[in-house]
């Protein structure tokens, strides 16, 4: 009974590390992931896009660095076509990730328009 009894703790060992193992390169790759909260602020053809962002959280895969900045930074990044048709008002949800070697991206989570 003891054989047994190892033998099944040694499987639900051995099972649970490589789970880690498959899942661990992913999450290691990551060194921050931000939410960034905000509305679009200034939407003109003829100027860039402003979004004041209004809340910065940590993502679910790694903590954001960029909390510690000062209420007054600025980010800059290339926005997808999506939100360049949202009405000024409106509220967007931002992902912002950047791995270990430098390359970073941001998506865009969720938009929804003033009423």
């Amino acid at each position: 009974m003891k054989k047994k009894t190892s033998l099944n703790l040694t499987a639900a060992a051995c099972t649970a590390l490589l789970a880690s193992l498959i899942s661990a390169p992913s999450m290691a790759e990551i060194n921050q992931e931000c939410l960034f909260a905000g509305e679009i602020t200034q939407n003109a053809s003829d100027s860039p896009l402003q979004i004041r962002f209004t809340s910065i959280n940590d993502g679910e895969n790694a903590r954001c660095h960029a909390k510690r900045r000062g209420s007054r930074s600025k980010v800059q990044f290339k926005a997808t076509g999506d939100i360049q048709s949202l009405p000024e008002g409106s509220e967007v949800l931002y992902r912002y990730q950047e791995l270990k070697d430098g390359d970073s991206s941001w998506e865009l989570v969720s938009a929804k328009t003033p009423v």
